[in-house]
């Protein structure tokens, strides 16, 4: 298990697995992922999103993923009511690319969900987990323009690849949603491993393995 490097606000139980952590350290399946920017409250059901979200004590939520990037938020709502999320963030997900509902990607609707409940962006601690890296996340011409919409993207987030094809840095352009929206960049614990580079410990699907997923996680208490 990868734990975020930052002090949490609260006490909880968070981290990243890998494919070294055994299945009853992971948690209940309670999303039906569909690469959009559905963000939903934490419930008994399997509902269809790409985002949690919970106030529960002992309500452990999470996101499964093998090369798109997971997201953990923790803050205190303005009655100090703890708050955590988990979003899973491909780049559909990060630019909100295709997705029905205007408000931009996963990561600007989970920190709107957080605001609109009381919380203060500023006081959200975050964290991206392991995914493909710009050094193998080879993409088309729709990708990076698709990016180039969001009100923080910087051109040096793309880059050309020894095969003269774009790659783009999707941690990079998350960590510049989440500075655009207000989030502390003290308060980021991100673990910036390259699934695709390391088969030792994490899935990969760009690297074959269609059904191998690593989770990140989080819990209240």
């Amino acid at each position: 298990m990868l734990i975020p490097q930052i002090r949490p606000p609260f006490p909880l139980s968070w981290g990243f697995s890998t494919r070294l952590d055994p299945p009853e350290t992971l948690p209940p399946r309670r999303l039906n992922q569909v690469h959009r920017c559905g963000v939903v409250e934490a419930s008994d059901s399997v509902l269809d999103g790409d985002g949690l979200w919970t106030t529960a004590s002992g309500v452990r939520i999470g996101v499964r993923v093998a090369d798109c990037v997971p997201i953990l938020l923790a803050g205190n709502l303005g009655d100090e009511t703890p708050w955590v999320a988990a979003l899973h963030a491909g780049w559909r997900g990060a630019t909100g690319h295709g997705d029905l509902e205007p408000g931009g990607g996963i990561l600007r609707r989970g920190v709107a969900r957080y605001q609109a409940l009381g919380g203060r962006p500023a006081d959200l601690v975050w964290a991206f987990g392991p995914a493909i890296q710009a050094c193998h996340f080879e993409v088309g011409p729709e990708v990076v323009e698709a990016a180039r919409q969001d009100p923080a993207w910087r051109e040096e987030l793309r880059s050309e690849g020894p095969t003269g094809k774009a790659h783009l840095d999707l941690h990079g352009l998350l960590r510049a949603q989440a500075l655009d929206l207000g989030l502390a960049p003290a308060r980021e614990g991100s673990v910036p491993l390259c699934t695709v580079c390391r088969p030792d410990m994490l899935y990969s699907y760009r690297r074959g393995e269609t059904t191998g997923r690593q989770w990140g996680w989080i819990e209240i208490g």
